[in-house]
């Protein structure tokens, strides 16, 4: 009777024991669902992105799409990219190139992160994404093409060719100022532009521009003001061939501007006398005779801008006279050219810039000299003419006067068959 008992009251305290696991294990099942719908609603699918993510640096987390894409937006969002050089700025408009962030799709990515259809599937990037993060970064597109009309509109109106200041002789001296020579290096500026572009960094860029600087500035033709000297020869206008040769030659030895130290080159300026270069045939000394050649004449015009260069007071470097004495001006007083050795040369070597005037006029061809009245000096011309090997010989020298001193040079010394 009493094993009969026991035995009943071990049947009873399992049924107990069974009884309270089963209400356990309910309890926890039923707290393990209350979690999880608590999660679900209120983590997994509570309308908002999940934790510990990222874009482009800014953490969207638990926010909606809105939230996301107001909070992204006041960091990173497209504007008008601001280019500066020297004084003057541009504008690139954003809108011009179709300049877009891809911030609403990196949202929905980042909302759909932990919705991808499978409920186990979403806990399971929840929970990975919570621990070890995830970074979305922003993506710039823009129209390239339209990129480039925008930077090539920029360089044309940056982009200007050096001018050289240059003087005009009239009534009076006048002169235009010189302008300096700017490029726009398109290549350079449009990778600075679409590196700030990609990298979304609006600070004013830098452009980078070649400058030229012109050879003669405004400054330096400011200073001339005065004629120094000049000089003319008259010629046979009916020798039409000769006479052309000697406007040609004036005129490419014409508005020519000298900076201090600079030196004149009369062949240089010229260029060879021959047909291609634009000369005709004319009388020219070979040989002590007269023959006809390409450029006959242009010694008339070099013999004219020596004098006002002599009479100029600048330093005379090279000059040569011809075989026979000239019939347009004294012994000594010539300067013989040829494609050869003999050129007339001279040295700016005054404070200032100097202007040269050459150019025919009727049956004359005419120089001067215009500088700056700081510069200008008294000048008196001696021939001293003698026999040399039972030839007409002369020996020139120049005597310049400045500030009440003056000071005798040699020029040269001429030695004619006739």
């Amino acid at each position: 009777m009493s094993d009969d008992i026991k035995n009943m009251s071990g049947k009873i305290d399992k049924k107990k024991l069974y009884s309270i696991v089963g209400l356990v294990i309910g309890i926890i099942i039923i707290f393990i669902g209350i979690a999880l719908n608590y999660f679900t609603k209120n983590s997994l699918y509570n309308g908002k992105i999940a934790d510990n993510i990222f874009i482009q640096g800014v953490e969207v987390s638990k926010m909606s799409k809105e939230e996301a894409i107001e909070a992204i937006d006041k960091k990173y969002k497209p504007q008008n990219l601001n280019l500066s050089y020297d004084k003057d700025n541009y504008e690139i408009n954003f809108e011009d190139i179709d300049l877009k962030y891809n911030t609403e799709e990196l949202v929905g990515q980042a909302y759909d992160s932990t919705r991808t259809g499978s409920y186990f599937n979403d806990i399971t990037s929840y929970i990975k994404i919570k621990s070890e993060g995830k970074k979305y970064t922003i993506k710039v597109t823009y129209d390239e093409e339209k990129l480039d009309k925008n930077i090539e509109q920029i360089a044309k109106s940056i982009n200007q060719d050096v001018k050289n200041a240059t003087v005009s002789v009239g009534s009076g001296i006048s002169f235009t100022p010189s302008r300096t020579g700017l490029k726009f290096e398109t290549e350079d500026n449009k990778k600075l532009i679409t590196e700030a572009l990609n990298n979304k960094k609006y600070e004013t860029v830098g452009l980078k521009i070649s400058v030229t600087k012109p050879k003669v500035s405004t400054e330096d033709v400011k200073s001339i003001d005065t004629r120094l000297a000049s000089f003319s020869t008259t010629f046979n206008s009916a020798l039409v061939e000769r006479s052309y040769n000697i406007g040609l030659s004036a005129q490419r030895c014409n508005n020519v501007i000298l900076l201090p130290g600079e030196t004149f080159s009369y062949n240089e300026h010229t260029g060879m006398r021959v047909l291609s270069n634009g000369f005709l045939n004319a009388p020219v000394i070979i040989s002590n005779q007269y023959e006809d050649a390409p450029g006959g004449g242009v010694c008339q015009t070099s013999t004219t801008l020596f004098n006002a260069v002599l009479l100029s007071g600048l330093q005379i470097d090279q000059v040569r006279n011809h075989s026979k004495t000239s019939h347009y001006v004294p012994r000594g007083r010539d300067a013989m050219v040829n494609d050869g050795d003999s050129d007339l040369k001279f040295t700016n070597n005054f404070d200032h810039a100097v202007y040269i005037q050459c150019y025919r006029s009727g049956s004359s061809v005419v120089a001067a000299v215009y500088g700056s009245s700081q510069d200008k000096v008294g000048v008196n011309i001696r021939v001293d003419n003698f026999t040399y090997n039972s030839l007409p010989a002369a020996k020139t020298y120049r005597t310049i006067t400045k500030n009440s001193k003056s000071e005798t040079s040699y020029i040269y010394t001429s030695v004619y068959k006739e």
